[in-house]
């Protein structure tokens, strides 16, 4: 009930302060006038990684339809009514509407997620002036949260404009009542989302850990590798559940990332332990592969329609349906996987050693300071992806870009993993401009792989049938789509390269080294190749 152009508080009410003797008291200073009572029931949603939270959203259904509003001022920005909650699962499933334009961007293909379903009985006074007008607004509201048992007293004055010393008034006059301090206005959401089991921006996909430059690579590394172990686990029921595809990316790319850490950083932990953990991962790679996969072209499939004129695209029908039935025929696979013996000893082993069994004394690179370590690793990556970009030419294969492309990859990682021991601009530069080269890498191994499984498909339809027929042109049409957009990327990559491999650039990595060429044959051993 925010009045637009006015200033707002908000007050827990603490349990022992009673509102009935705190209305009374307020009627005997400022004269009160009874306004609206009312009660609501509202569920509130938002994505795993909290997108609208993110951009200061909030979105609740209730009887009256789909609300999204500004998560610091109240005001509302969408609404939408006719549409039930049992109806939206993602942002494609609300018809063509302000709400869905504002959204879809924001959301793209993650679930929204209820987090918590919260009754509210409200009741609001007028506060009027000797001229009987109105100077501010006062609102209690009483917050019970389902499932929970538990709820909070809230009381919110709120301005009106040109009447600023009575708000003033008012609010001194309500602090001294054993109100405590002022909250901020999401303290009723975020109580909420508690009672639900999160906390507003508990987790994010990006990766970040704060390190400090004395630690040991060991100490370091394991730090690192405690995290990632986290994101899977916090995405590991969302892949069994199959809620949205980001589960299944950002629980493989922890994998990714743990398995380069082991390569690039052999030393850092007992040889015994590196071995045995890299083959468990190298194994949770293979099982998580064919459902990404799968998701990936999936999640391309409006966008390879819209390459082919309007005729041809009912022939992609059927063979996206069929990528459809694999996928869920390898989803199950992935879920037994990750529910057989052999997944929960390797997890498990895995989080015994990282919080218990760090056996094995710290010697030689494994003491050494992080910071040291960093710093030599991450320029002499540089140095091997400089020298892999310039033996790039015209006539290579596409398997050198893709070699290429995973030294940025393992680059990349170790800028992500060291990026709190340095100078934040200079670490995110980093990152950003090795970005824009592996996106176009990216691309270039996208359209090579989907261009193998079209071909491989194509093997497999038999003449004949008009429908065989009709799909045959389809993806004929489609490979020649993707091979001139391949060309293109690949004339790209000799611009992105140029640009990653200028002298500011490789300055940069240099000042993250110390601005100290490091020798190539010393420090931490790495994974051959």
């Amino acid at each position: 009930m925010a009045v637009k152009g006015g200033k707002k508080v908000l007050w827990i009410v603490p349990e022992s302060l009673a509102i009935e003797p705190l209305v009374a008291d307020i009627g005997r200073t400022f004269t009160l006038e009874s306004e609206s009572k009312g009660k609501s029931v509202a569920t509130w949603y938002d994505t795993f990684d909290w997108r609208l939270y993110r951009r200061n959203l909030h979105l609740y259904a209730d009887l009256s339809g789909w609300h999204l509003m500004r998560s610091d001022t109240g005001d509302p920005v969408a609404w939408l009514q006719g549409i039930s909650p049992e109806e939206v699962e993602f942002v494609r499933h609300f018809p063509a509407s302000r709400i869905r334009s504002v959204l879809e961007p924001i959301l793209a293909v993650r679930r929204l997620l209820p987090l918590f379903t919260e009754e509210t009985t409200m009741h609001a006074y007028r506060i009027l002036n000797s001229d009987n007008k109105t100077v501010a607004r006062l609102l209690f509201e009483e917050h019970h949260y389902q499932g929970s048992g538990s709820g909070l007293r809230t009381v919110s004055l709120h301005g009106v404009r040109g009447y600023d010393s009575a708000f003033r008034r008012m609010s001194r006059f309500i602090d001294g009542r054993g109100m405590g301090n002022p909250v901020d206005g999401l303290a009723v959401f975020r109580e909420g989302a508690r009672t639900g089991g999160r906390i507003p921006l508990d987790y994010s996909s990006r990766f970040r850990i704060d390190l400090r430059p004395e630690m040991s690579v060991r100490q370091a590394m394991i730090a690192i590798y405690r995290e990632l172990l986290e994101t899977m686990h916090r995405n590991e029921p969302g892949v069994l559940d199959d809620l949205d595809t980001e589960h299944l990316h950002d629980f493989r790319v922890a994998i990714r990332r743990t398995r380069s850490g082991l390569g690039q950083m052999k030393d850092a932990l007992p040889a015994a332990i590196t071995g045995r953990f890299r083959r468990g991962f190298a194994w949770l790679g293979e099982i998580t592969g064919p459902t990404r996969d799968l998701d990936v072209y999936l999640l391309h499939e409006k966008r390879h329609a819209d390459r082919l004129p309007e005729r041809l695209q009912v022939g992609l029908l059927p063979f996206f349906a069929e990528l459809r039935d694999r996928r869920t025929i390898e989803q199950n696979r992935l879920v037994k996987q990750i529910a057989s013996d052999r997944y929960r000893k390797i997890i498990s082993a895995w989080h015994e050693y990282l919080h218990s069994g760090m056996s094995g004394s710290e010697t030689g690179y494994s003491a050494r300071p992080i910071i040291d370590a960093a710093r030599e690793i991450i320029y002499r990556r540089f140095g091997k992806v400089i020298r892999e970009g310039k033996a790039v030419g015209p006539l290579s294969p596409p398997e050198k870009l893709h070699r290429l492309r995973i030294r940025c990859k393992k680059l990349r990682y170790l800028l992500e993993f060291y990026a709190s021991l340095f100078a934040r601009e200079d670490s995110d530069q980093a990152i950003r401009q090795l970005k824009r080269l592996q996106d176009n890498l990216g691309d270039f191994n996208d359209l090579t792989v989907q261009q193998a499984m079209l071909r491989q498909y194509l093997d497999t339809l038999r003449p004949g049938s008009r429908k065989n027929q009709e799909t045959a042109a389809s993806l004929g049409g489609l490979l020649t789509g993707l091979y001139h957009e391949q060309q293109r990327v690949r004339q790209e990559f000799d611009e992105r390269f140029r640009e990653f491999a200028r002298p500011a650039n490789a300055g940069l990595y240099g000042k993250l080294a110390g601005k100290q060429k490091r020798s190539a044959g010393s420090g931490l051993r790495e994974e051959n190749g």
